[in-house]
């Protein structure tokens, strides 16, 4: 989904063996559609589709013979070639293809392509798309502590600082050596090293988003006292640059709304919340964040933990639920402001969950949360509108019986400040929904 330019909303169609862009009006009507004949189809894997104000770029890696080189192309509203340039030939490798990947930056311009086949390095370049120019590319020599942390984390601003924090002594038994290390790459090249430590407690699950207009490096998450399996309260991290110095701050879950998405009475039980994950982190304009975090897990039924293997003519069945979402409010200086829970339960068999979970909507004066009530061909959709105080509302947006849709709301995107772009698989067919508030 690229989202709209001028007067018409683009889709990206990857073949294969070719590559179109199809365009419809604002009533989601077909007004054309274009083949993509100056991208060569041997050996072409797309990387990224990146939209800007006025164009939208398509970073793909060929590898013919052994070489790998990474390309984008620019083209304007009308699907048009008008600029091309290579952004990385990593040359012939015939035992180590490089194994890329990506991150972009807030305003979508600033793109970090980096590989990570190698066991002790990164190789990382910095790719800015307004002026179709790199700028930087360096190997990162992160050392086997830092690949081999706990857990990993890259992000970069809008100015192209790259930022890979790395995670390490996660565990009861080394609490004392619990320590966040950030590599902050600059926009000129030079690199700097920031150090965090974290004695009080363990990281159940964590983010990291870089906030543009504070210039911070804002970590927000849950934290365990005793297992990393089980969050008993959230936590707030915020790296300040230039310097890196870090402020930690954490506020404990009670009882109450422990008992409330556990559904059950925990006044005597420490064991906190289990199967939370840190979805996404929403910076906010005075330099709080709210951090959005939904319970998850998958259960497997059979003989043999080995997914989709076959025994006695009979396949095994992966479950999937998506269940409570709950949002976390700090303010600036690390102090809870508020906490909501937002009830829901989802479930499907052998989709790998992608009809579930949902699509946060994001506007100056609310947050909308859209996601499908149940995971089946007719259902009805649903929506929570949560002010900035943390109070919200639940409202039913549409039912879709009869009208052949299964919506995927986790790869909607926004495409203004009031309205968004929801792609629908039904029976191996393709629709888009345009939603309008």
């Amino acid at each position: 989904l690229i989202g709209r330019l001028r007067d018409r909303i683009l889709l990206f169609r990857d073949k294969y063996d070719d590559f179109e862009v199809q365009a419809y009006d604002n009533q989601m009507r077909p007004s054309w559609s274009k083949e993509l004949t100056d991208i060569e189809k041997r050996g072409i894997q797309i990387i990224a589709i990146c939209a800007g104000k006025n164009d939208f770029s398509v970073v793909y890696r060929q590898r013919r013979r052994s070489k790998t080189v990474v390309r984008v192309h620019k083209y304007d509203p009308g699907a048009n070639l008008i600029d091309s340039m290579v952004v990385k030939d990593y040359g012939e490798r015939i035992f180590n293809a490089p194994i890329i990947d990506f991150v972009r930056s807030e305003d979508r311009n600033c793109l970090v392509i980096y590989n990570d086949a190698d066991n002790n390095s990164w190789e990382a370049t910095c790719l800015r798309l307004d002026k179709m120019q790199v700028l930087w590319d360096k190997k990162l020599d992160l050392g086997q502590q830092l690949l081999e942390a706990d857990d990993q984390h890259v992000n970069v601003s809008n100015a192209g600082d790259f930022f890979f924090t790395a995670e390490l002594s996660n565990r009861k038994a080394r609490i004392d050596e619990h320590v966040f290390r950030t590599l902050h790459i600059k926009p000129d090249g030079t690199d700097a090293l920031y150090v965090s430590p974290v004695k009080a407690f363990l990281t159940a699950d964590i983010q990291f988003e870089y906030n543009n207009v504070k210039q911070q490096l804002i970590g927000a998450g849950l934290y365990a006292d005793r297992s990393r399996d089980r969050a008993n309260g959230a936590y707030f991290i915020s790296i300040q640059l230039p310097g890196g110095k870090a402020t930690i701050s954490s506020s404990p879950f009670d009882d109450q709304f422990i008992s409330i998405i556990r559904q059950k009475d925990v006044s005597d039980d420490t064991r906190g919340i289990a199967d939370c994950f840190v979805r996404q982190i929403i910076n906010r304009h005075d330099g709080g964040v709210i951090i959005v975090v939904e319970r998850h897990h998958e259960l497997q039924r059979g003989a043999t933990s080995s997914r989709g293997f076959w025994r006695d003519g009979a396949r095994l069945v992966v479950d999937f639920y998506y269940e409570d979402v709950f949002a976390v409010a700090f303010q600036p200086d690390g102090q809870m402001q508020w906490k909501t829970i937002l009830h829901k339960r989802q479930y499907s068999q052998d989709d790998e969950g992608i009809f579930s979970s949902y699509f946060l909507f994001q506007h100056p004066e609310y947050l909308r949360f859209l996601f499908n009530d149940e995971i089946k061909y007719e259902n009805t959709c649903s929506e929570y509108v949560i002010s900035p105080l943390g109070e919200f509302d639940r409202n039913n947006l549409f039912n879709t019986a009869g009208q052949n849709l299964r919506l995927r709301f986790r790869e909607a995107i926004q495409i203004s400040s009031a309205e968004c772009l929801i792609p629908s698989e039904f029976r191996n067919k393709l629709r888009l929904v345009l939603l309008r508030f």
